[in-house]
């Protein structure tokens, strides 16, 4: 089977390179397709794309872009879904996982706990959303971040001020969320893949950060889950019409759990170093099941 992966990576980004690792010595082809150098065409009503030239047939595709996707990325997976190719994950899962707002939406409509937060479109609405929240500290974040990335804690006007100024657009918002402070809450990251759990790892923020992302040097350990969270991480991933999913998860002390976040591309090498598992295989194990495809 050949697994188009869209992103603009190559081979040395290491969900990329474990997949095609994953894929070795198998029937299994690994492709990776950058969707910007791909050319869309409708012909007498076909759907119809070039990704270059002696390009072998694509038999399913995975969107790994992440949630900074534009709206061509959009049109692409259209067009394969058009062309009769599957896509794991789904193209109105990536819709939803690529706004972090639009995530929040989705888990609260199904009865899932959320984070308190405001969607903000002007910098004079941050103090009235900080109001609503309780006052300082908040956590203020672009909509499509990724990876920590795009993610600042501020304990007052000023501190945010500049991120305001070069992030707040208009047409495409910001985030501004309850801030949990690192003593007080467990964080984990689930990785969903079909209707099971992957894998699980707890995170702790590296020293003066509250990011818990391995991206920003968080630190993480295996963890098991309970009944009740697993069933919550498998919620969350339906809830975003998600077949492979990552879960941002926070547990306060008191013991009530919070989704963050759901990422429809999530990375993995935090995870196989933590539990030891060969995720890339379970991916690969389930894209080309034939239930999939």
């Amino acid at each position: 089977m050949n697994i188009g992966v869209l992103t603009v990576n190559d081979f040395s980004f290491h969900p990329n390179m474990r997949l095609k690792q994953a894929a070795s010595g198998s029937k299994n082809e690994i492709i990776l397709i950058n969707p910007y150098d791909m050319l869309c065409s409708l012909k007498e009503n076909h759907f119809e794309f070039d990704i270059e030239k002696n390009c072998k047939q694509i038999d399913v595709i995975m969107p790994r872009q992440g949630s900074p996707m534009g709206d061509y990325g959009l049109v692409l997976l259209r067009q394969f879904m058009h062309s009769g190719i599957p896509l794991v994950n789904s193209l109105k899962g990536v819709t939803i996982a690529r706004n972090q707002f639009v995530t929040l939406q989705a888990l609260a409509s199904s009865g899932l706990p959320v984070p308190s937060t405001i969607f903000i479109t002007k910098p004079e609405s941050f103090l009235a959303a900080v109001e609503q929240l309780g006052g300082f500290p908040v956590v203020v974040k672009q909509v499509d971040g990724m990876g920590g990335d795009g993610v600042i804690k501020a304990n007052c006007q000023a501190d945010v001020q500049t991120f305001l100024t070069q992030n707040l657009k208009a047409k495409k918002g910001l985030v501004v969320q309850q801030f949990i402070r690192p003593q007080e809450r467990t964080d984990l990251r689930v990785l969903v893949i079909g209707e099971k759990i992957a894998g699980a790892m707890a995170l702790v923020p590296d020293n003066n950060d509250f990011r818990t992302n391995i991206h920003q040097k968080g630190h993480a350990s295996p963890v098991e889950l309970t009944e009740s969270l697993a069933l919550i991480a498998l919620k969350a991933a339906k809830a975003c019409h998600l077949q492979i999913a990552g879960i941002d998860l926070v547990v306060e002390k008191n013991g009530s759990p919070l989704i963050l976040e759901v990422n429809y591309s999530p990375g993995f090498k935090g995870l196989e170093a933590a539990t030891g598992q060969d995720i890339a295989k379970q991916i690969l194990d389930y894209v080309t099941s034939t239930d999939n495809t």
